[in-house]
This record gives C-alpha cells, structure tokens and sequence, in this order.
C-alpha cells in the first residue's frame, strides 16, 4: 500500500528557499514517507481523507470519534450487528445504549492537510537531506585543525546515522495533534 504523503517535494523545495538537487531528488520521496508515517504514529491522527471502523465503548449514552475531523457516520451497530439509530455533533455521537455497551462506527475523516502538518513534515525531509556527511555516517564530534585554525562540529542526536526521525521540536508538534478523549460519566440516581 503506497503512502500518502503530508509534504511534497515541493513543500521541501519551500522550505529550502531553493530547488532539490538531483541527489536530493532521488532521495525526497522515501524520506517523505517516512516522515509522514512517523508523524502520523505520534500525532494519532490521518490527516488525509479516508474512513475508519472501530469498535468503542459507550460512556453516557456518548462515544467520540478520534480521528478528525468526521465527514459522515456511514454505520453505527452493535456488537450482535443491528443497526443503531444516532446522532452526531462535531466528534461526538450519541447512541441510545448504556455506558457498559460497545458499538462498532464505521466513518469518513480527514481532509485538507493542515498547513503546520505539511510544513512540519517538509522541515523534517530538509533536515534529512542537509545532514552533513560526517553526522550521517555516525559521527557525534568532528574537528579540522590547520596551523592556528580549528573548527570543532558537534552533530545533533536526531542527525546522527542520517537516518529520518523527528527531531524534539517535530514530535512536541506531532503530539500536540493527538486526541486526548474527554470523558463523560453519567451516573444513575
């Protein structure tokens, strides 16, 4: 199954000030994948149009849908698969059953990629591709020394090995979008 990006080249480019040279164009579209996968595990969310179906748990009559944001509720049952009447406000639905119940929703999300998102992801791809040599081949200090001249590098833990992660700003970014459930009890007299 192909990845569907949350940056494109041309985000990277953005965020470059500068066209990809053909190396960096050859290397854009994987670190891109990556990128946008690791984002979407640490945020929880798909960003990008598709549907879901999942199975939660009732709690005061009220379920609510993490991915963001709904589209359209297709289906809501229950765990014997009858069909069950709803009603849905924001990521909220309402469901005539009790807080001890479960119901499977099968719903669309997801839409236009935010624009934090995109630019995020692109950010994390030219960090990737602007890794200097020496930090991508694992090195965590380099020093030069000519005549009265030094240069001491110290390379960041994220730009060691080269390889494509988030750094600590991007994931502070990534969880930011991350669904944190309110919860609801409602409690009988």
């Amino acid at each position: 199954m192909a990845v569907v990006q949350l940056a494109s080249a041309e985000d990277v480019e953005a965020v470059l000030g500068r066209d990809l040279t053909t190396e960096e164009a050859v290397r854009v579209e994987p670190v891109l994948d990556k990128a946008s996968e690791l984002f979407r595990r640490v945020s929880g969310q798909d960003f990008t149009a598709g549907t879901s179906t999942v199975r939660l748990k009732v709690n005061g009559g009220q379920v609510y849908l993490t991915q963001r944001p709904v589209v359209s509720v297709e289906l809501v049952t229950d765990d014997d698969g009858t069909e069950l009447g709803f009603d849905l406000f924001g990521q909220w639905l309402t469901v005539d059953r009790v807080s001890h119940q479960f119901v499977r929703v099968s719903y669309s999300h997801g839409g236009e990629v935010p624009d934090l998102v995109r630019l995020t992801v692109a950010e994390v791809a030219k960090k990737v591709l602007s890794i200097d040599p020496n930090a991508a081949s694992g090195v965590i200090q380099h020093q030069d020394t000519a005549g009265p001249f030094s240069r001491n590098d110290t390379y960041a833990t994220w730009a060691q090995g080269g390889q494509t992660m988030l750094a600590p700003a991007d994931l502070e970014i990534a969880q930011s979008f991350r669904v944190r459930v309110p919860a609801v009890w409602v409690m009988r007299p």
